[in-house]
């Protein structure tokens, strides 16, 4: 199994680029008024806004189980006529099933609340110092061994939030008087 460097940089390419026009999107459609026959309203709430994207997920869902609903398996008991028994919907599902389930869903929400609240840059921010600061922890606990590559990736998720969370000197040519020359050339006419 020869591994092709061209293809794995172009596959996660195109899982970035998908991920950031999602994100986008995503933030678009939770951040815009809703229009009623020209009249702007208030935003529709973060709740409705995920009831309304998990509805196409449900249906996707809906139909494969029914499409697979045959295809169960059975169990080791029998019924009453001595044929086996057809697994029911959840079985396998534990309590550590369950707690998955709850913080998937809670992950969800908390997408979603810093999505409305923030912006799709500081999410991708922030998934990136968990997935850093994750993995740095799993060092500890599971003795991950880390590689460079990983170090200077995290190195630069690090340097990347910190200057995007603080302003640059005004002598690097950053600073908030010269962002804001710069936002009054490009808005304002001449």
């Amino acid at each position: 199994n020869a591994q092709n460097l061209f293809v794995g940089l172009m596959a996660v390419t195109v899982a970035c680029l998908c991920s950031a026009f999602a994100g986008v999107y995503f933030e678009k459609v939770l951040k815009r008024p809703t229009n009623d026959g020209g009249q702007a309203r208030a935003p529709v709430s973060m709740w409705m806004r995920n009831v309304q994207m998990a509805f196409f997920s449900i249906l996707i869902a809906l139909i494969n189980m029914w499409r697979d609903s045959a295809n169960r398996g059975f169990t080791d008991e029998l019924n009453e006529s001595g044929e086996p028994m057809v697994k029911p919907f959840l079985h396998g599902f534990t309590g550590w099933a369950w707690v998955i389930v709850a913080l998937q869903a809670g992950g969800g929400m908390l997408v979603a609340a810093v999505i409305k609240y923030a912006d799709n840059v500081l999410k991708g921010m922030a998934t990136g110092v968990s997935v850093a600061t994750g993995t740095f922890a799993s060092t500890f606990l599971f003795g991950t061994t880390l590689s460079m590559q990983f170090g200077i990736g995290a190195g630069m998720i690090l340097v990347s939030v910190y200057l995007f969370s603080n302003d640059l000197p005004a002598a690097c040519g950053g600073g908030k008087k010269a962002k804001n020359d710069e936002m009054k050339a490009l808005v304002l006419p001449k």
